[in-house]
């Protein structure tokens, strides 16, 4: 491959000359043009001339010319060179190679078309031993596979395949079930749990789960600097103590009925205690877990997961899991074809194609919403501006302006389902901000860049309104921090899933940070109700009181929701959703 881009290069340096036409030239020039002595040029014309690249014909004495002929396009060469590194798992590199200008669009859309057909299921025999393999698209790199500091839902699930909690919850039959722990127990004040972990469990690295691993789990989450999701659980623990080396005890400072809910979730996946070494850095580049599959190969590019041979469930069906990190993915569109994927998440099918495809039932929701920041002194402070504003933010507008079949119109976290915005005069919304005192004062929104196509429909149509609206973009851990605060509005997403009520109280207890100290004892006092409250119907009835204060105050406006779905093509079998309503890939397996 080094050979081929030394003769791309070369290539390249010399534009005017048409392939297979003869062309005098000094070995000085070539020499120059691909940055190497006179010795080296001659090895590699040889080289390329052995290949049939092209022809040399050298000639000696002096003032004469040697000829050269370039018998393979460029542009041909490049197609090739992507191809391979593709093949040996370096797609930034091949996705720069086709970034050349001057390769022809038709020769682009080739080479999209050949990598959009390289993902979806594989077999092969190899050693008489069928190797099964999924390649998987994914339009957002992976950021960290660490699970206390996952960020984004595409990283929680592969945290999911990687990694196992203390216990699971059933989506079916909404209770909590075993998974390291074999058992588990309260005493009669609720703050004190009691786990026993299943013998034999071992770790990617071969040593087996103890106790201990749990203990060191769990407070490095306490101690951690970073503000993570559900940071307020763990500083609930007040002691962790090993009983013995399958059995521990957590205790807390008060009741939580959310706790066992906690422990079933992505962020409290166990890893083993001696996992930093002397390298702290060196988990978050080859994290160790004890799940159905492990990691084999992460850059910016490609993630690698290999079946996990000893897992204390079962074997994976799939060998091995590549996700395939592809920027542009969304603009390739017209290269893509239905029947490379197999498995595809959040995609609306053509006619044509349902026939063959089925669609998983899942019951996830990500809700985009704004909340209203009261911390900061500004126009939104008045009541009167602050409604006028949140009725200026039009649904049935944003509805228009976004594209898809699964996003509709929502007005609660509580009640998922479908309402029919108001319709709203563009004349009235003007009259009535104006009449509200607002006097033109510039207002920021902000959110994180993965979710800046929203807040510029957002911001277009608050300015159509009348309102003076700047969008400011941070990183998701400069969102995390106080820059965010230093906005008037603020908006992120939620996923409803099977953990909705932690997300909930975790959104709620943020949002105290910008609220007016009425309206936050008011929260604080439903929280503390909530996390005592042992049945969901009861907690559901709270925390929807919440919801109404606020939505009452002017401090949360919906935007929409969108409801995950999960296709897959007939020949797909063992199909399941884990808590992420992610395909889990441990079941999967494809019939012939």
């Amino acid at each position: 491959m080094k050979l081929a881009s030394h003769y791309i290069r070369l290539r390249e340096h010399f534009p005017h000359v048409g392939d297979r036409q003869e062309q005098d030239m000094q070995l000085e020039d070539i020499a120059a043009a691909l940055n190497c002595t006179h010795r080296n040029a001659t090895l590699l014309l040889k080289k390329m001339h052995d290949q049939g690249w092209l022809h040399w014909l050298p000639q000696r004495g002096r003032g004469k010319q040697s000829v050269l002929q370039f018998i393979v396009p460029a542009e041909e060469m490049i197609i090739g060179v992507a191809k391979e590194l593709v093949e040996r798992k370096d797609l930034r590199g091949a996705l720069e190679q086709m970034n050349v200008s001057s390769i022809p669009d038709s020769l682009k859309d080739h080479f999209h078309s050949w990598l959009n057909g390289y993902f979806g299921y594989s077999s092969e025999l190899r050693d008489s031993k069928r190797y099964d393999t999924l390649r998987f698209p994914l339009t957002q790199a992976i950021q960290t596979l660490d699970p206390a500091f996952t960020n984004f839902t595409t990283e929680a699930h592969l945290v999911n395949q990687l990694f196992d909690s203390l216990v699971r919850y059933n989506r079916l039959t909404q209770t909590i079930e075993p998974h390291l722990a074999h058992a588990w127990e309260a005493d009669r004040t609720r703050t004190a749990w009691t786990f026993y972990l299943r013998k034999g469990i071992l770790f990617h690295n071969g040593k087996e789960l103890s106790a201990e691993d749990i203990r060191f789990t769990l407070e490095r989450l306490k101690h951690s600097a970073i503000r993570s999701l559900y940071r307020w659980v763990v500083q609930q623990i007040e002691a962790i103590e090993v009983i013995d080396p399958l059995t521990l005890t957590i205790r807390l400072q008060e009741p939580n009925e959310l706790f066992l809910q906690f422990m079933s979730t992505h962020r409290t996946a166990v890893i083993p205690k001696d996992a930093y070494g002397d390298d702290p850095a060196a988990f978050v580049r080859a994290p160790v877990g004890t799940g159905p599959f492990k990691l084999t190969f992460l850059d910016e590019s490609i993630c690698v997961l290999d079946a996990f041979p000893s897992y204390f469930q079962g074997r994976a069906h799939l060998d091995r899991v590549e996700l395939w990190h592809v920027p542009d993915m969304q603009a390739q569109e017209k290269y893509r074809t239905l029947e490379s994927f197999q498995i595809i998440h959040n995609y609306r099918l053509p006619d044509e194609a349902e026939s063959s495809w089925q669609q998983v039932q899942q019951q996830g929701t990500t809700c985009k919403f704004v909340t209203f920041n009261l911390l900061k002194q500004g126009p939104l402070k008045d009541p009167a501006v602050r409604e006028a504003i949140y009725t200026a933010i039009d649904q049935r507008k944003l509805l228009e302006l976004l594209d898809g079949d699964a996003i509709y119109a929502a007005d609660s976290f509580i009640r998922q389902t479908a309402v029919e915005p108001p319709k709203l005069e563009l004349s009235l919304v003007r009259e009535r901000l104006k009449q509200s005192g607002y006097a033109g004062e510039r207002i920021k929104l902000c959110t994180i860049s993965h979710y800046e196509r929203d807040a510029l429909l957002v911001q277009s149509v608050l300015r159509e309104a009348g309102v003076s609206i700047d969008v400011v973009l941070l990183s998701v851990e400069e969102f995390k921090g106080e820059r965010r605060l230093e906005a008037d509005l603020l908006l992120f997403s939620m996923m409803l899933d099977n953990n909705e009520e932690l997300r909930l109280i975790d959104l709620y207890k943020s949002m105290q940070h910008h609220l007016e100290p009425a309206c936050k004892t008011y929260v604080e006092q439903f929280l503390h109700a909530a996390l005592q409250e042992p049945h969901r119907e009861g907690r559901a009835g709270l925390l929807q009181s919440i919801e109404r204060r606020l939505r009452s105050d002017h401090v949360l406006q919906w935007l929409y929701g969108k409801r995950l779905k999960t296709m897959y093509h007939s020949s797909v079998k063992g199909i399941s959703l884990d808590s992420l309503d992610w395909v889990q890939f441990k079941n999967i397996w494809y019939k012939p």
